[in-house]
């Protein structure tokens, strides 16, 4: 059903931008303003419904929509009817469950003929939006990125009328653009730490006024962790030991992490340096098995093979099709 590719677009372009932003940072530009500011009524509690999972419960409806059936629930809602009802045909079919539906679980008639109202337009919309984007393209610049979502939400206000289209998307809009601006910053090469945060404040202060650290709590504490990270990208290349690396790293890592995360985390860190060198060990040994000119070329590659088994047990027929793999990259240059 042509639906099914039409709700996948809703829910990708934030991850199709955040790649783009990723890969093309352009320092020193002033980009595009706000979609929605400080001085909207998008505020954080309307946020956190769209992103904190537990804060949306379907079962709930009839409470989420006795007074008005377009709150910052509604678009987690019909996320929820899309996908109970995804099996169906077509979209025909898809409204009639829908409309039996809502008649079921709505307290009146009247709400759900409200609901359903909006929903249809919305089920249309997407549609829509599947056709718009595709004549976009993918946005490939950060100018592109934020004007991409320019794009979006003024062809929603045009389907949906501008205090339904805010209503319905701005939260969820909001959250990705804030997002969005802030990787913008937070992966700035050129800047050092302390100057980032200083824009980063001044960001959520735009956004967000007062509520900025409350968006951040709704943060997943690995994003929190590697944003960081980011953002002191070049005070860590300019430092000049590794030990004031690790040390910066400890410090961040027990500024999200809870004291058992962190002792996972260095479990992991201890393993990856012991692979590490047990490879390097490898390698020196392999090449004096490759430098040794009392063995021919056939018992070269038989000792190889038994250094192989010996160093990595179980892990050598992988270790050899990884060796494998890459001989074949570095040949093609892929």
């Amino acid at each position: 059903m042509k639906k099914n590719k039409v709700i996948i677009v809703g829910l990708v372009i934030a991850i199709l931008i955040v790649i783009c932003i990723t890969a093309h940072f352009v320092s020193g530009k002033k980009y595009k303003g706000y979609v929605f500011d400080n001085h909207s009524n998008i505020k954080a509690k309307d946020a956190r419904i769209y992103l904190v999972p537990s804060d949306f419960n379907e079962d709930k409806a009839k409470d989420y929509f006795k007074n008005n059936v377009i709150n910052s629930y509604t678009l987690k809602y019909f996320f929820f009817l899309d996908d109970r009802f995804k099996g169906t045909k077509d979209i025909e079919e898809l409204l009639k469950k829908v409309h039996d539906y809502l008649y079921k679980e709505m307290q009146s008639r009247e709400e759900a003929d409200r609901l359903f109202a909006v929903y249809k337009t919305y089920t249309y919309y997407q549609q829509g939006l599947y056709n718009k984007t595709k004549s976009w393209g993918t946005p490939s610049t950060l100018d592109e990125a934020i004007d991409y979502l320019h794009k979006i939400q003024n062809y929603r206000r045009e389907v949906f009328g501008n205090d339904i289209a805010d209503a319905l998307f701005g939260p969820s809009l909001k959250s990705e653009e804030y997002q969005i601006r802030r990787r913008i910053i937070a992966y700035d090469e050129n800047k050092y730490g302390a100057e980032k945060e200083k824009i980063l404040d001044e960001l959520s202060t735009n956004m967000w006024g007062d509520e900025g650290n409350t968006i951040d709590s709704y943060n997943d504490p690995l994003n929190s962790y590697n944003e960081k990270l980011a953002i002191y990208q070049k005070d860590m290349a300019e430092m000049k030991s590794d030990d004031e690396r690790q040390a910066m790293i400890q410090q961040f890592r027990e500024e999200f992490f809870t004291p058992e995360q962190m002792s996972r985390l260095n479990e992991v860190d201890s393993s990856i340096t012991d692979e590490k060198k047990k490879e390097e060990d490898y390698f020196a040994q392999e090449n004096e098995i490759k430098n040794d000119s009392n063995l021919d070329a056939d018992g070269k590659a038989q000792e190889i093979r038994k250094l192989q088994d010996q160093m990595f047990g179980s892990e050598a027929d992988a270790f050899r099709r990884r060796l494998i793999i890459e001989k074949r990259q570095g040949q093609t240059g892929n």
